[in-house]
């Protein structure tokens, strides 16, 4: 009986790194889109002071993600991908907002100026002004 070799054995490739930047792309663009819809009501809109930054640090961030994943340097395209598209669905909610909130704010100014008050009810004995 002859020596043979043991069979080539599966070797599994290297777990990939994380893409740091993927997840936090993805956290930031979430958090803007939460800030947006849930806060927005209850703070009187001052929460889209604070969507508007991290919907464009989401954006950033997903986009370096994406181009570190691309390049081979660490796994995560896909979050990546997620969170850029997240991004910019806050923005375009973010504008749709600030539009609805400039139109009822212009509403309310026009409906206040044809608003009459009626002069207080003097007596019968009140001399004309």
């Amino acid at each position: 009986m002859t020596w043979q070799p043991p069979p080539a054995q599966f070797q599994p490739r290297p777990p990939e790194a994380d893409n740091d930047l993927a997840i936090a792309a993805l956290c930031l663009s979430l958090a803007s889109l939460a800030v947006l819809i849930v806060g927005t009501p209850f703070t009187l809109g001052f929460s889209m002071f604070l969507s508007a930054p991290l919907a464009i640090a989401g954006l950033v961030c997903g986009v370096l993600g994406k181009q570190k994943a691309d390049s081979g340097q660490a796994g995560g395209r896909n979050m990546a991908q997620a969170a850029f598209v997240l991004g910019i669905v806050s923005l375009v909610l973010h504008v749709v907002a600030v539009i609805i909130g400039v139109a009822l704010i212009a509403l309310l100014i026009e409906s206040l100026d044809d608003f009459d008050v009626p002069e207080p009810d003097r007596g019968p004995d009140a001399e004309p002004a």
